[in-house]
């Protein structure tokens, strides 16, 4: 994924210095091959300068090359005149030329990134900004200047290298975290529920179990909220129209804003779809919402939403970004107070947090980053203190146009539920029989077994149908997706529930979405889920 910080950010001031330096010689620039004397000193200033200086016709014919240009490119200054500029580049951009060619005549400058190819074969990344000059009498030609930013652009990849993987590090350490969590939740969440319906509601015990619960329910935001800095959610993948999620949020978006701030959306007509989860798109757009509410308070300000489609540009030519044309750019931009280099290095980090006395802080951009990353996305920040922050998403397009039909929930009976078997499988002895208990008192009848090893012996020694299994996702040895699909050729009958705390990127599939059951979980939602599967007709 991307870093957090923008690629081409730090290359702005070069290009401002560019465009000062054009604006100063492009009236009086010549070719720098004819031999008028009459401005020694702009030709002394050309060919001694650290810039990297050259013209070429409209067609890009090379008419001249300074000094410092030709050492960039490994070649004799002369050597270069009269070739085209096309064949200095990059082969993997050379496609591009013509588009630039073609901006270049319409709108008489152009700027950005290109990769070079030295003579002795090595690429070299060169900043540009090129304008068209024009001389009474004489053809047209382009004077370009730029700077070589290859040891730059090289140091900036190994940084945003570095916080990514770091990032990704304390995503990973969140999931394991939020995984063990998520048993013991289970179990008091169980337990509590358990002795709640055994204790007379008068009992002043009542209200004791009820805090407990309440507690249990409030640890299990928090995990989930770790999962999603972790990118361990499932996702309920599905096709999405952002224009029309972001519309469905506006109103939300504007009270979240609050009363002294605007909510402007910018929607491009006709944008692609994207393969998402819903609840968690909407979940990241109202994070960065409130963020830039914070950073807006108390004057208020305008926070704009905008969507439009990545194109090709010279700086994903260059290799610079990674989105390729087709997919969807999410823009999210606030004109609050900003922030500095400091806190955007720390910015997607959990718990980090510039907010005081606010217990829930520090979560909501480390779950932003968390949820972009896990629909393979990208995202960056561009701000400065006192001039607003812009959050910049991409979400790879949809494959298919397809929507996914939603899921219906199952209309089902208790009847017959008392001659079904289940297998309940999971290496945490307590979490386990918690689960066996609670079945039984359901009315079905229930083996457990602690390892997947014992599930596979019990059921290939037990003497009638085995109608489900419910097991663990992550467990020693042989893990419950292993497990399934070893058992579900020998028994094709036999349904599954999986059940976990966390989940990785390998479980994802649709097929098994609809027969996932998230740790902790309510006794009754477990039997509900076990129910809705064992009277679903197999498709």
């Amino acid at each position: 994924m991307a870093s957090p910080t923008d690629p081409k950010g730090s290359f702005l001031s070069d290009l401002a210095a560019l465009e000062d330096s054009i604006a100063r010689s492009a009236a009086s620039a010549q070719p720098l091959d004819v031999s008028d004397p009459r401005d020694r000193r702009y030709r002394h200033l050309v060919e001694n300068s650290l810039g990297l200086i050259c013209t070429h016709d409209l067609d890009g014919v090379v008419l001249s090359v300074n000094p410092a240009a030709a050492d960039s490119l490994g070649y004799d200054a002369r050597d270069g005149i009269g070739k085209n500029l096309r064949d200095f580049l990059s082969p993997n951009t050379r496609h591009l030329f013509d588009d630039y060619l073609r901006r270049i005549r319409e709108r008489s400058r152009d700027s950005g990134l290109m990769r070079v190819v030295r003579k002795d074969g090595s690429e070299r990344l060169w900043l540009y900004r090129n304008v068209v000059c024009t001389e009474p009498g004489a053809a047209p030609y382009i004077l370009g200047h730029a700077i070589d930013v290859t040891e730059r652009a090289t140091a900036e990849a190994a940084l945003r290298k570095n916080q990514t993987q770091t990032l990704e590090a304390t995503g990973r350490l969140a999931g394991h975290v939020a995984h063990a969590f998520n048993n013991l939740l289970t179990l008091i969440l169980g337990s509590a529920e358990l002795l709640q319906s055994e204790i007379a509601a008068d009992s002043a015990s009542r209200v004791h179990l009820e805090n407990i619960l309440n507690a249990a329910s409030r640890g299990a935001a928090v995990t989930r909220q770790l999962l999603a800095v972790g990118g361990q959610q499932v996702i309920d993948r599905r096709v999405i129209d952002l224009n029309v999620l972001i519309t469905g949020l506006q109103a939300l978006l504007a009270r979240l804003a609050g009363p002294h701030s605007a909510v402007q959306l910018m929607l491009e007509p006709s944008l692609p779809t994207v393969a998402g989860d819903t609840a968690q798109i909407e979940q990241m757009l109202l994070h960065l919402a409130v963020n830039a509410r914070d950073a807006m308070e108390p004057q208020g300000g305008t926070l704009t939403i905008e969507t439009s489609l990545v194109r090709a540009n010279p700086s994903q030519a260059a290799g610079l970004t990674s989105a390729p044309a087709g997919d969807v750019r999410l823009t999210v931009r606030d004109s609050g107070c900003g922030m500095d280099a400091g806190t955007k290095a720390h910015l997607f980090e959990p718990f980090f947090t510039t907010k005081s006395a606010w217990p829930d802080a520090g979560l909501g951009l480390s779950t932003v980053y968390g949820i972009v990353r896990q629909h393979g996305g990208t995202i960056t920040v561009d701000s400065q203190p006192g001039k607003g922050t812009v959050f910049t998403i991409v979400l790879p397009h949809a494959q298919s146009s397809r929507h996914v039909e939603p899921h219906h929930d199952v209309t089902v009976s208790t009847h017959g539920l008392h001659a079904q078997t289940i297998v309940v499988v999971d290496d945490q002895d307590e979490v386990r029989s918690l689960m066996t208990l609670m079945l039984r008192r359901k009315g079905y009848s229930v083996i457990d077994a602690p390892s997947s090893a014992d599930a596979i012996r019990i059921i290939e020694s037990h003497p009638g149908p085995v109608d489900l299994l419910v097991t663990d996702v992550m467990m020693p040895g042989m893990g419950g997706k292993e497990l399934y699909e070893y058992l579900s050729g020998r028994h094709p009958h036999m349904k599954v529930l999986f059940v976990s705390g966390y989940t990785d990127h390998a479980f994802q599939g649709r097929d098994m979405q609809a027969s996932f059951l998230a740790k902790p979980f309510l006794l009754d939602t477990l039997a509900r889920k076990v129910r809705e599967i064992l009277e679903t007709e197999p498709s």
